[in-house]
């Protein structure tokens, strides 16, 4: 792991508030500008923080404080002599003891649990996390030893990793052999079938623009920070190594650039090379571990595809609602609906129904 602390922080801050970032905007090859940017911007980010051994801690303990083991040594050596003692007095001692040392415990534990959720920055999944080590449901980590394909057994790591490449390359194929799609339709596209339900009506898909160059970039500067500073903060990343806490830390002393990268790259309807890459790490489900079915794909993206990503999305979604392309009995995935709305629709349609006959 790398070493970010109250340091290293505003060391990398500093670097990148030096930087001009004119080997982006001298660029008018979208991958050459993105690559220069990414090069600067781990090159800072490499010198800023550098690799360190990080030494595992054990959470279950972490409610052992100095206290309790000094107790737990007291309570030892009441337990040592009531052995050798018939003392009622000492006996009656040594119980009250140890029940007043399990509150403590108890008490201790609950409090480690609590601060533990207070400080996460996803307290629901800390809180599941929790629930599931004390239910002795933790996943392990560990890497895959042996696959089976067609009867061969694979265990070498390069070619379970290109097992599992070839598999989950493939799903997409084979989902859409077995026609899942748009039914009763026949051959009919996508396009095609938005064609004929009055598409010739709707405008073009264009984003926003206007003939001013400089208010241009001010409003993609705002929106570009807006969708960062939406980004849930986490310490995962992809092959850049970058997280989205990193991001956001640097989000004022890259927005510019990125705003400029990512404006050519929706000009141009071109998506970096460099942002297509991910980690993916494949996922067991249930079932035997030497069958690549039982396993489910989770790609690492990179914190900037995600951003990218996220603007074509808000601009798309802008254009199918201004168009009332998506259908009013959608509920999921959708801004400020949800299941209630549905529910609620549901029940509405019912009782006028009803109320009709």
């Amino acid at each position: 792991m790398r070493k970010t602390d109250k340091h290293t922080i505003p060391d990398f801050i500093y670097k990148l508030s030096n930087e001009s970032w004119d080997c982006v905007f001298d660029s008018e090859d979208l991958d050459l500008m993105f690559n220069s940017f990414l090069n600067t911007y781990m090159r800072i980010f490499y010198s800023s923080f550098p690799l360190i051994r990080s030494k595992s801690r054990n959470n279950k303990l972490d409610w052992l404080t100095s206290g309790i083991k000094t107790s737990c040594e007291h309570k030892r050596g009441l337990f040592l002599l009531l052995r050798s003692s018939n003392n009622p007095a000492l006996k009656q001692y040594y119980k009250l003891y140890c029940k007043t040392l399990v509150k403590v415990i108890k008490e201790a534990k609950r409090m480690t649990l609590d601060e533990r959720i207070l400080k996460s920055n996803n307290k629901s999944k800390t809180t599941w996390d929790i629930i599931n080590e004390l239910l002795g449901k933790q996943h392990t980590t560990q890497d895959i030893q042996k696959l089976t394909i067609d009867g061969n057994h694979l265990t070498n790591h390069q070619s379970i990793a290109d097992a599992f490449n070839k598999y989950f390359s493939s799903i997409v194929d084979k989902t859409n052999s077995h026609g899942i799609g748009i039914k009763n339709h026949g051959k009919l596209s996508a396009y095609n079938y938005l064609v004929q339900q009055g598409g010739d009506s709707f405008s073009p898909l264009v984003f926003k623009c206007t003939s001013t160059r400089e208010i241009i970039s001010i409003i993609s500067i705002i929106s570009i920070i807006s969708i960062i500073k939406s980004l849930n903060m986490k310490n995962s990343f992809g092959y850049d190594e970058i997280s989205t806490k990193i991001l956001k830390i640097s989000t004022n002393f890259i927005c510019s650039p990125l705003t400029y990268i990512f404006n050519k790259s929706v000009s141009k309807g071109i998506f970096p090379e460099r942002l297509k890459y991910s980690i993916v790490k494949p996922f067991h489900k249930k079932g035997t571990k030497t069958d690549p079915s039982n396993y489910r794909p989770i790609s690492m993206l990179t914190a900037f595809s995600k951003v990218l990503e996220k603007v074509l999305y808000n601009r798309l979604m802008d254009y199918l609602n201004s168009n009332n392309l998506l259908n009013s009995q959608q509920f999921g995935f959708r801004k400020r609906l949800s299941t209630d709305d549905a529910i609620f629709k549901l029940t509405h349609e019912i009782l006028n129904a009803l109320n009709k006959k």
